[in-house]
């Protein structure tokens, strides 16, 4: 338990080398509000545990033996939506980034990540907001920017202020800091969030970010390197 008696976030590691699962086992158990409760050297394994376990975040590897951690993801946001998905991988190109963003990873981060970002992270995509890695956003966003704008404003749908809170959170900004600087409650940005991500047909917050980068309602400068609460 956390000293403000909530329960600690659960964490699934699946990785292929005991190496890297041990190491951060080790990190994740000794920080504040995170508990590692299983570990899986496959994505089937992982599948098994799921059904077994009470698992609030996986962070899942890429290269996996048999089934890849991209389509993993898939079947976990398929099977246990509730579930969060943080892929940890080395790889940044076409073949492992996409998939793994349409599976519904909640973020993505490569190995050379800080581990008091990771750990920030896991929070973060626990408590909804998406993460993503400076190199990753980038990767994204100079292949999105370079698709053509649609001829009809695909945002048409969207009230004013359904668009401010689109713009600020394409910029990185959590619930809570979208609501202070709109001077509402963070549960009107939550509902906000919902009606945006319902009225554009978009599965969570890295699309929307995206969409919103593809037809210029912000710009790559105005982006925060990680999209993460602060």
């Amino acid at each position: 338990m956390t000293d403000t008696g909530q329960a600690d976030i659960r964490i699934l590691i699946v990785d292929d080398h005991g190496m890297v699962r041990f190491g951060l086992r080790g990190y994740l158990q000794s920080t504040s509000g995170l508990t590692v409760v299983g570990e899986a050297a496959s994505a089937e394994e992982a599948l098994a545990l799921l059904e077994t376990l009470d698992i609030n975040v996986v962070l899942m590897d890429l290269a996996l033996p048999v089934m890849s951690g991209a389509e993993a993801t898939r079947l976990i946001r398929q099977r246990y939506p509730s579930v969060k998905v943080l892929v940890l991988t080395s790889f940044l190109d076409d073949d492992h980034i996409l998939p793994a963003i349409r599976a519904g990873a909640a973020g993505y981060l490569l190995k050379d990540v800080d581990p008091d970002d990771l750990a920030k992270a896991i929070q973060s995509i626990y408590q909804g907001q998406s993460v993503l890695h400076p190199h990753v956003m980038n990767y994204l966003a100079e292949r999105v920017t370079h698709v053509g704008a649609p001829d009809n404003d695909p945002f048409a749908g969207l009230s004013a202020r359904e668009l401010d809170v689109l713009r600020l959170l394409a910029c990185g900004l959590s619930n809570h800091a979208i609501a202070a600087q709109l001077v509402v409650s963070e549960n009107t940005v939550r509902t906000h969030v919902s009606n945006i991500l319902a009225k554009l047909d978009l599965k969570d917050r890295t699309h929307a970010a995206l969409m919103a980068l593809q037809n210029h309602l912000v710009a790559l400068s105005e982006i925060q390197p990680y999209l993460y609460d602060e």
